[in-house]
């Protein structure tokens, strides 16, 4: 009798199968994902934006100033093509790219790896992705935050603007805390998800299988939050700040780019003298809730879709 393939994790890759076939069960899960956690993204973005402002924004008021400005649509559908695009993308990269790079940097399976391997090569994985998303994250924080309506809703609107008044280099506005962003976040969910979804055993019947994925993935999302939220709330403030303020054209430059990194640091001091470490998580229960439900989701959709595609 011909034996059986041995049995690999959920993100791990099946033996003797194309790493491709592993791309549409993952667009699949990751799509769905991005539709579902949107709303909340809008939210998220709002409140760590605040921290860059001078005066306290309370949640509602962050709320009522948007729907006076875009309506209530605006919740579902302002900046909501960059985002589409820009969520899918990156979760389908880092689901892809994370164990193909683990097994290049340490030749085996995740299955078989340790939490730093793991964490080593999802930081890794996410090296295109958060370069790659760069451009789609600053036209979606300016749909987001446009109160003007200045670019009517439109992603490519953004982008000429950028390019014709700053310089395509404009377009990286914030890269450094999008960078952070991307690999704390990615780092931490793939090194700890696989021991909170064990843990999530211990009180979850064994054959409920979605519900322990989804439950692993919800705490493993969260607990990147906690890395990842400073980053964001000094990006977001540093991206509204930039781009507030006159344009200024800048050529690619070595310098330009260091300038880029003081400015990252420079923001962060900035929130800290005004606001104290709290300040660097503004917004954290969103972002918590964003992470923590997205990873949760990603976590039981990805398997789900790969049944349902006869992908292992």
């Amino acid at each position: 009798t011909q034996a059986r393939s041995p049995e690999v994790t959920t993100f791990g890759m099946a033996q003797k199968q194309s790493v491709w076939a592993t791309l549409p069960p993952i667009t699949c899960g990751a799509l769905t994902t991005a539709t579902a956690m949107y709303p909340v993204d809008v939210v998220r973005a709002l409140k760590m934006s605040a921290a860059s402002d001078g005066k306290k924004a309370g949640t509602m008021t962050l709320l009522k100033d948007f729907h006076a400005r875009h309506g209530m649509i605006g919740f579902v559908s302002q900046g909501v093509i960059p985002e589409m695009v820009r969520a899918t993308y990156m979760r389908v990269l880092k689901f892809f790219l994370f164990p193909i790079t683990h097994r290049a940097l340490f030749g085996k399976e995740t299955a078989q790896g340790s939490v730093s391997t793991k964490a080593i090569a999802a930081a890794v994985a996410s090296l295109p992705e958060g370069f790659t998303i760069q451009p789609i994250e600053v036209s979606k924080i300016a749909l987001q935050l446009d109160k003007e309506n200045k670019y009517k809703n439109n992603a490519s609107a953004v982008i000429k603007d950028i390019i014709k008044t700053r310089g395509w280099t404009g377009l990286f506005i914030g890269y450094t805390g999008i960078q952070y962003r991307q690999t704390s976040w990615t780092a931490a969910y793939f090194a700890t998800m696989d021991s909170f979804t064990a843990l999530s055993k211990t009180v979850v019947p064994n054959d409920w299988k979605m519900t322990q994925n989804l439950l692993g993935g919800f705490a493993a999302g969260m607990f990147g939050a906690i890395f990842n939220t400073p980053g964001d709330v000094i990006r977001s403030s540093q991206q509204k700040q930039i781009m507030a303020s006159p344009p200024v054209y800048h050529a690619f430059s070595v310098g330009h780019c260091a300038n880029g990194v003081s400015a990252f640091f420079a923001m962060g001091a900035k929130i800290m003298a005004e606001k104290g470490v709290g300040g660097l998580y503004s917004g954290f229960g969103f972002k918590a809730l964003h992470l923590g439900g997205s990873g949760a989701l990603l976590a039981m959709l990805i398997p789900m879709f790969k049944g349902m595609m006869g992908v292992k």
